[in-house]
C-alpha cells in the first residue's frame, strides 16, 4: 500500500501565503530576478511555467519538478534539458512516500534532473526547500501572482520540516 501524508486542514491557510520573496510576472523580466537566477549556486524549480521561465533565461535548473499541467490544464512539459529523469505519483493536497523517495533520489547523483510528477506537485516546493542544500535557491509558481524565490536557509528548512512533521513526515534532511 502506498503511504499518503495529507496536509492538515489547519495548515492550509499557513501555506496559502508565499514562503519567500514574490516576483510578479513583470518583475521576472527585471535585473533583480535575473541576478538571482544567474548567481545562485543551485536552482530548483517547482512548476512547469517557472521551469520555462528559468530555462528561457539561459539557465538550466539543477532540479526541475514538473507535472505537465498549468492552471489545471494539460500542457507540453518544459523544453528544458535534463540528464536524469525521476518519475513519481503524487495526488493534490498530499505527499506520497514515493514522491519523498523520488525527491531524495533527485538530490543525489547526476544533474540536471527532472522529477516528473503524475498528479500534482503543489506541496513538493515545501519538500524541495526542506531537502535542498543550504546553498540552493528554490523557485515555485504562485498561480495568478508570480514566482516565489526561497533561499534554502537553515530557518527556511526548519520551517518546512516542521510543517512536514505536522503531516507525519519525519527524518527529512
Amino acid at each position: 500500500m502506498r503511504r499518503l501524508y495529507r496536509l492538515p486542514e489547519k495548515m492550509r491557510s499557513k501555506l496559502a501565503a508565499p514562503l519567500g520573496r514574490v516576483f510578479t510576472g513583470e518583475e521576472t523580466k527585471g535585473r533583480e530576478f535575473a541576478g538571482l537566477v544567474e548567481t545562485a549556486p543551485m536552482i530548483v524549480t517547482v512548476g512547469d511555467r517557472v521551469t520555462d521561465t528559468v530555462g528561457a533565461m539561459g539557465r538550466t535548473p539543477d532540479m526541475q519538478v514538473v507535472d505537465g499541467v498549468e492552471r489545471r490544464m494539460k500542457r507540453t512539459p518544459p523544453e528544458v534539458p535534463y540528464a536524469k529523469l525521476v518519475k513519481v505519483k503524487n495526488p493534490a493536497g498530499m505527499l506520497t512516500a514515493g514522491a519523498i523517495s523520488g525527491m531524495r533520489q533527485a538530490f543525489v547523483g547526476k544533474k540536471p534532473v527532472r522529477v516528473l510528477v503524475e498528479g500534482e506537485e503543489d506541496l513538493m516546493a515545501m519538500l524541495a526547500i526542506a531537502m535542498a542544500p543550504v546553498f540552493a535557491t528554490v523557485l515555485y509558481g504562485q498561480p495568478g501572482v508570480g514566482v516565489v524565490v526561497v533561499k534554502a536557509t537553515a530557518i527556511a528548512k526548519a520551517r518546512d520540516r516542521a510543517i512536514l512533521a505536522e503531516m507525519g513526515i519525519k527524518g527529512i534532511s
